[in-house]
């Protein structure tokens, strides 16, 4: 009787265990077959934001990109999806480079770089020096296929740094040669003093670069933010900067001087030329009225010789009795007349 009930105790157990082993059995294939549909899903579908387009690979080939915003089927394991961002301008340092990117309480800090900052000027003379550049270039993929797979390495590796010898990428390279080749054409007067125009000089000069590589890059911007004179080169121009504003005070003082006393001169001069073509009128006029004169009285004296001489000896006397006072003595024989001067007694004056 005891064999017979340890019999039906495991058959039942056996049972049991069965129905949990195939339970666990199905439960697992579920969640394996739930988990597989997930990542199958997962690997299906992607997502485009505003601005990114996708480029896809499918066994090496390269299909149509999608520039369409939203939720997007794929192949899963099979196509791969690379998103590249088409409104966005990315920036690269030229001759610097942000030390410290700051926060909202702390300002950024920058450091120079040595090996890019220095470039010659004015290469073309005998005359060449050298300048401290640093500017920013601002950029923004126009053509994704070619940004991704047309040039390796277009842009610097991330976490660049030149002081740690870093490959520097193709657009990098690209305006190193293209500032040290722009450069060289202006002075050093000129890099300095007007910015915008190496901006101007840059930019089409890089952009025919880059598309000589097909790189798939359009250049947006390019801004000089400093142009400076090395420490010795600085300290020459001051020097030679205050030897001309030396130069430039006392030619305005000349110029002043000149200002002030030509135009004196030129007015004394005139009234001079003036005063004299008076005097000569005069003279002249006067000489005319003489001439005048001496004709018609020369006329009255062939006519009356005795009257003209009386009345010429009256008029001598009349002005020498006008400006003197005399006192004439006629009691003398004779026609010698004697005149006596008042105010002094001691001086006989005759005639």
């Amino acid at each position: 009787m005891n064999n017979q009930e340890e019999v039906i105790i495991d058959m039942e157990k056996t049972q049991k265990f069965k129905n949990f082993s195939n339970n666990m059995t199905k439960l697992v294939f579920t969640a394996a077959a739930v988990l597989i549909a997930a990542i199958l899903l997962f690997n299906s579908v992607y997502r485009l934001e505003t601005g990114t387009v996708a480029v896809i690979t499918r066994f090496g080939n390269i299909l149509p990109v999608n520039e369409r915003p939203g939720i997007h089927i794929k192949m899963p394991f099979v196509d791969e999806i690379h998103k590249v961002n088409v409104q966005e301008d990315r920036e690269m340092q030229y001759g610097f480079f942000i030390e410290d990117a700051g926060s909202t309480t702390k300002e950024p800090k920058y450091a120079s770089n040595d090996n890019e900052e220095l470039v010659i000027v004015n290469g073309k003379s005998n005359n060449a020096s050298i300048v401290l550049l640093s500017l920013i270039v601002r950029y923004r993929v126009e053509e994704p296929v070619s940004y991704l797979y047309e040039v390796d390495e277009l842009e610097d590796p991330k976490g660049y740094s030149y002081d740690r010898s870093d490959r520097k990428g193709t657009i990098r390279l690209a305006l190193e040669d293209v500032v040290r080749n722009t450069m060289q054409t202006f002075t050093m007067n000129q890099a300095v003093e007007h910015k915008e125009e190496i901006d101007k000089a840059i930019l089409p000069a890089l952009q025919k670069k880059l598309d000589k590589y097909n790189s798939g890059i359009r250049i947006v911007q390019v801004t000089t933010q400093n142009v400076n004179y090395l420490s010795q080169v600085d300290e020459a121009r001051q020097k030679v900067e205050e030897a001309n504003q030396y130069k430039r005070g006392k030619e305005e003082e000349a110029e002043k001087y000149v200002n002030t006393v030509i135009p004196t001169a030129k007015a004394e001069a005139t009234k001079l030329y003036e005063d004299a073509k008076g005097y000569h009128a005069q003279v002249i006029a006067q000489a005319n009225a003489d001439v005048a004169e001496f004709e018609a009285l020369y006329s009255e004296y062939t006519k009356n010789p005795q009257v003209v001489k009386e009345k010429f000896y009256l008029e001598a006397l009349q002005e020498v009795l006008k400006n003197n006072e005399l006192i004439i003595d006629q009691t003398s024989n004779g026609n010698l007349l004697k005149f006596f001067d008042i105010n002094d007694k001691t001086r006989k004056l005759s005639e």
